[in-house]
């Protein structure tokens, strides 16, 4: 039993190494992934990977923290990623130098191939002083874009806060 459950950990860890690309530092790519959860589930014929309880999942300088974890592969490559949690926590490094951006929100799901984290109900991206609240918060980490809102929807409106310079950083 010890050695099913430890054969399924290695498992698990080396489907998501060979085939997520992170949003975090250009390097975080090339960093092993951790994956810590108490349980795990994969079946390869639907092509889904199940993790629950306490979900954690750190590669390079980027953590993700969440009650439930769905991954979606195709051809064994990964092309989503969904989860859950009250709430979903995520922190990254953007650049060396740079302050962490940090996110929260009940629903997260990541499209490795083009490197886009959609953040979904009550979700608030901050770095710094800055923050920006809405229903729906989409996130490139490539281009360092935040898209916040629907467009025609008056009902979940955009909160955002702009903190100004400091004259010791002009």
């Amino acid at each position: 039993m010890y050695m099913n459950k430890w054969f399924l950990g290695i498992f698990f860890a080396s489907i998501i190494t060979f085939c997520m690309s992170a949003y975090a530092l250009e390097s975080d790519n090339k960093q092993p992934i951790t994956i810590e959860s108490d349980s795990g589930f994969y079946d390869d014929k639907k092509g889904l990977s199940t993790y629950a309880g306490k979900v954690v999942i750190i590669q390079g300088s980027m953590r993700l923290d969440a009650d439930k974890v769905e991954v979606y592969l195709e051809n064994r490559e990964i092309k989503k990623m969904v989860a859950t949690g009250a709430p979903v926590k995520f922190q990254q490094t953007p650049e060396a130098g740079k302050e962490d951006v940090h996110g929260n929100s009940l629903i997260a799901e990541y499209y490795p191939k083009t490197e886009v984290l959609v953040m979904i109900q009550k979700a608030v991206i901050w770095q710094g002083g800055n923050s920006t609240a809405s229903e729906r918060i989409e996130y490139d980490r490539v281009s360092e874009v935040v898209k916040a809102g629907q467009t025609g929807s008056s009902s979940n409106r955009v909160h955002v806060i702009l903190q100004p310079k400091s004259k010791s950083s002009k």
